[in-house]
């Protein structure tokens, strides 16, 4: 499994993800200036779920299915160690969901999927 984080997550949350191949759009040429468009083609060409903030992804998703996978992260103006700490614990559930379904989007409250 690979991941993309954009430039709205914290670089170290790669640290939690680290049994996977991680991204950060500083890997892109234009780094975290690229535009979506750009960063939905490396998802798409990585094969990488695209981990993120920004709802225009949200609706790229259901507009067009791109990016092909997708976290939204819609826990507020969390602590980078409380978002760690929040991936550390959930990373599993994220996992297994990731088998069946093509978006997630994290609250404080709940997972919530969508197909």
């Amino acid at each position: 499994m690979k991941f993309l984080l954009d430039a709205n997550i914290p670089p170290s949350l790669a640290e939690e993800l680290f049994e996977f191949v991680v991204f950060t759009t500083e890997s892109l040429p234009k780094g975290n200036a690229s535009k979506d468009s750009e960063i939905i083609r490396f998802t798409l060409d990585q094969e990488a779920i695209l981990v993120t903030k920004d709802f225009d992804f949200y609706h790229s998703f259901l507009q067009g299915r791109n990016p092909r996978k997708l976290i939204l992260v819609k826990l507020g103006n969390m602590k980078i160690r409380e978002l760690r700490s929040y991936f550390r614990k959930n990373l599993p559930k994220i996992i297994e969901l990731f088998v069946t379904t093509s978006m997630i989007i994290l609250t404080p409250e709940e997972i919530l999927t969508f197909d």
